[in-house]
């Protein structure tokens, strides 16, 4: 079935009723994972009907009646289409134009799946193993845990009690109003929470459980709490300080107040993604949220800290103002990315975050957009099982890249105007695109709408190529020309083309833009005065527009010097060798080019240039892999960072930039894969003291276990595993899980894969991080690639044939390989799956293994006669 014929036969629920509001009693029995349901739905009927649709999936309903305002009942027949997860009721009467109350009992399950309403398992401190329950339903799980109108656009209030045993915490969006003893059993007690506000299903969220918690206020009187599992209440306090500064910086900034009593934060033990905003109780995996102040590094403590500013905006982006439907998903999660940079600036200067935001967000969707079956941001949306699919890189990180364009064009007083107008218009409402563009148009005065189209209509960006006409003195013309950038360098059938915010500034004007231009033809002219004739020229200044630049290579020969000398920003720094390597990678340009321009970063300090250089080194390293002539590549490699090494060392000074202890471990990596002995000897060493107790910096942990994993045998493997089954700290667990398959040893990633999917060693929502650890080198893709094809049927039912897990685990497993012979294998395999949740994964996946082979074939004698030479 094609992706045209699934939209055709879905549908979206008729407007014919439409829900205002739902009283729902859940009674979840957690020894048996059953809960017991009923709910009433206040309606409107709309036109005269004698039936009424909305959703339900994996649900047994008992019974259906309406209620009308007279108290007259009627009792409706149900039928249920399990397929496309419908509920029917017929009635047999019409009902009239009226308001009336549908009334529901139901019986459901507390799944393993990590969506609906699902169980979570946790050991107390005894050993004991214990479980709870949560929820997660966006995209369209809700109606999994009880029968809605589980689209986007049917807001309505919600009032929710929950029939808990005594000893376990009820918590929900909104504050408690009453607890009260169960009449029909002591041991039990009823929860009764306030009303919330006009909201979409997706939205809805209740967790029972065993959980501590620390609370505060924010400066605006909101209460806040971070709920922990027992025992952990310690490590919530970074993020109750950090989102009780953030909440009250959002609601300045948007200048609309946060809407609710309270703002809570928990960990939940096992969560699917990252965090989920749900309103007034954002729910976080354990990484994701807590901190431990003696174990925790740097690196996520950052990640951390961009989370919750993500969630804290969609308090206002996404609940109180909601997308009309899943099209527009990018405006929702587009502009948490961007916003979430503006807040973690403002409350951690030092971190630098603008600078990792071009390594981090923008450079990474410049990866996917470039690959023929991306998509454009706003992706027509028809069957839900799609909207999975457009959880990634593009609605993400492109959208947030527009984003950040967009308000540096226009300038933030224009942007924060617009914005404020727009989230006060459509306040418990649901919108589309095109309603922000205007308002954004109106305050600012640039023609907006016309500009940011072809930015998020059509997919993939432009690729600036610049020329020198002509030169004499002081006076330097450049032609600019523009044509979609394909990663694998074929041509643009369609002939796109974008409105692109130009910048460009000089070796005279290194720190302000020379001129700024908007490009709305595929080719022009720019003459620049006053700059001599060797000075170097650079397009796009700090790495805004969202374009690649090709310059040709006397204009490239030139930057070599602002980049060794550091003049230009480590924006444009790690941009330019980013965008030279993507050029190599679609044969624009050859590798050597690319490995001669290095050169000039051999005195660089930082971070996160060096995290992008790391980033590209790691991807060409995959592509040599499958060379003779690897090693002399790690020699490379070495030589490349050496001198960083021997500046930063092993160990922290006092009072050190937290940059420099975030880039610690990534040379130490490099250094330690390369084949530097003095590095894997003291990796091993420090391992061996760790062990017995003489624990090693976490900032420097992933760097250590990598290497000794990579150089061990199986009884590291094994020391690795114990490690992970005694850490306390969901952190820890990855950190060790992520290095134990990055092995040499084909025994030792056989026994990975063993220890992550059999037994209950590895927490379902973690598999997939050992998988890509067992998957990073040559050796290990070929046993994850056959122990995938073996075991596909198995984990399609563990996980759930719609599941996001699947599309990481064809991604991590296939996006490195570089053989086109495999390319049919895939093919095949994934057309006899026939699982449709990774049908442009497996897409992505077979591009990029084509363009790799390519560039093989195209570069590889220049790259080993290059090498030779070093």
């Amino acid at each position: 079935m094609t992706d045209q014929d699934t939209k055709k036969l879905f549908e979206r629920l008729p407007k014919t009723v439409v829900p205002t509001h739902y009283d729902l009693t859940i009674q979840p029995f957690i020894d048996t994972f059953k809960f017991n349901g009923e709910v009433i739905i206040h309606i409107q009927v709309k036109e005269p009907t004698d039936s009424i649709i909305l959703y339900a999936a994996e649900l047994q309903i008992d019974n259906a009646k309406i209620i009308s305002n007279s108290k007259d009942e009627l009792n409706g027949t149900i039928e249920i289409d399990e397929e496309n997860e419908r509920l029917k009721i017929t009635f047999n009467k019409t009902l009239e134009k009226n308001d009336y109350q549908l009334s529901m009992k139901f019986i459901g399950d507390i799944n393993n799946r990590m969506v609906g309403f699902y169980r979570n398992q946790y050991t107390t401190s005894d050993g004991n193993i214990r479980y709870g329950a949560s929820t997660q339903f966006e995209p369209a799980d809700c109606r999994r845990a009880f029968p809605c109108w589980d689209e986007p656009n049917f807001k309505a209030t919600f009032e929710i009690t929950l029939i808990t045993p005594k000893d376990l915490r009820a918590i929900s969006n909104m504050p408690i109003v009453s607890e009260s003893e169960y009449a029909d059993n002591k041991e039990w007690k009823v929860t009764k929470f306030d009303r919330t506000p006009i909201m979409s299903t997706y939205l809805v969220a209740y967790v029972i459980g065993e959980y501590d918690y620390i609370e505060t206020k924010d400066s605006n009187g909101i209460s806040m709490r971070v709920y922990t599992q027992v025992g952990k209440k310690e490590h919530g306090h970074f993020a109750l300080d950090l989102a009780s500064k953030v909440l009250p910086f959002y609601a300045e900034y948007f200048n609309i107040k946060y809407p609710i009593a309270k703002a809570d934060q928990i960990a939940i033990p096992d969560f699917a993604s990252r965090a989920m905003e749900n309103w007034g109780l954002i729910t976080y995996r354990e990484i994701a949220l807590l901190i431990d102040p003696k174990s925790s590094s740097l690196t996520v403590r950052q990640r951390n800290a961009m989370t919750i500013s993500h969630e804290l905006a969609h308090q206002w982006f996404g609940n109180l103002v909601t997308m009309d439907w899943w099209t527009d998903l990018w405006l929702n999660e587009g502009f948490a990315r961007w916003i979430q940079y503006l807040a973690v600036d403002k409350f951690y200067p030092e971190w630098d975050v603008w600078t990792q935001y071009v390594a981090d967000v923008f450079s990474q969707f410049l990866v996917l957009d470039a690959l023929k079956s991306s998509h454009p941001i706003e992706v027509p949306i028809g069957h839900p099982s799609e909207i999975d699919g457009i959880f990634d890189t593009i609605s993400y990180a492109k959208g947030s890249s527009v984003i950040r364009m967009l308000h540096d064009y226009i300038g933030d007083d224009a942007f924060r105007k617009g914005l404020h107008n727009y989230l006060k218009d459509y306040s418990y409402k649901n919108t589309v695109t095109f309603n922000l563009w205007s308002h954004l148009a109106k305050a600012s005065g640039k023609p907006l709408i016309e500009v940011m189209s072809s930015w998020t209509l059509q997919m993939g960006y432009p690729l600036v190529t610049v020329y020198e006409e002509q030169q004499s003195n002081k006076t330097r013309i450049i032609k600019l020309t523009q044509q979609r950038f394909i990663a694998d360098g074929s041509t643009d059938d369609e002939n796109l083309q974008w409105t692109i915010p130009i910048t460009i500034f000089t070796k005279s004007n290194p720190k302000s833009i020379a001129k700024e231009i908007l490009m709305d033809k595929p080719e022009i002219t720019i003459t620049l005065e006053n700059i001599s004739e060797d000075d170097w020229i650079k397009l796009n200044y700090n790495s805004i527009g969202l374009y690649r630049v090709k310059y040709e290579p006397k204009l490239l020969a030139r930057l070599n010097e602002p980049i060794a000398n550091k003049t230009l920003s480590p924006q444009d720094r790690l941009m330019i060798q980013d965008d030279v390597a993507a050029l190599c990678n679609a044969g624009h340009q050859s590798f050597v080019d690319y490995l001669k321009l290095l050169l000039s970063y051999k005195d660089e300090d930082n971070f996160t240039v060096w995290k992008s250089i790391a980033s590209t080194i790691g991807n060409l390293s995959s592509l040599l892999e499958y060379t003779d002539y690897f090693d002399q590549f790690k020699k490379y490699r070495l030589n490349l960072c050496s001198s960083i090494q021997n500046r930063i060392g092993w160990d922290a000074t006092t009072n050190e930039n937290p940059l420099v202890a975030m880039l610690r471990p990534i040379i130490l990596t490099l250094m330690g894969k390369s084949g530097d002995q003095a590095t894997i000897d003291e990796a091993k060493n420090r391992f061996q003291q760790h062990i017995n107790g003489n624990l090693i910096d976490p900032n420097i942990r992933p760097a250590v276990y990598v290497v000794v994993s990579h150089y061990g045998d199986e009884n590291t493997q094994e020391e690795l595993q114990k490690l992970y089954k005694a850490a306390d700290m969901n952190e820890e667990k990855v950190r060790l899980l992520t290095a134990m398959g990055q092995s040499l040893n084909p025994a030792s990633i056989e026994k990975t894969l063993q220890f992550v999917f059999e037994g209950d060693n590895v927490r379902m929502q973690d598999a997939y991080i050992g998988f890509a650890g067992c998957a990073s080198s040559r050796i290990g893709r070929d046993i994850v690639w056959k122990f995938l094809q073996k075991n596909w049927t198995k984990l399609v039912e563990r996980f759930g044939e719609s599941s996001v897990f699947l599309i990481y685990f064809v991604e991590s497993c296939l996006s490195n390989f570089a053989d086109e012979k495999l390319v049919s294998e895939i093919e095949s395999f994934f057309h006899s799956a026939n699982t449709s949740t990774v049908t442009l994964a497996v897409k992505q996946v077979i591009e990029t293994i084509q363009m790799r082979s390519n560039v093989l074939k195209r570069d590889s004698k220049a790259i080993e006669e290059y090498l030779s030479q070093q």
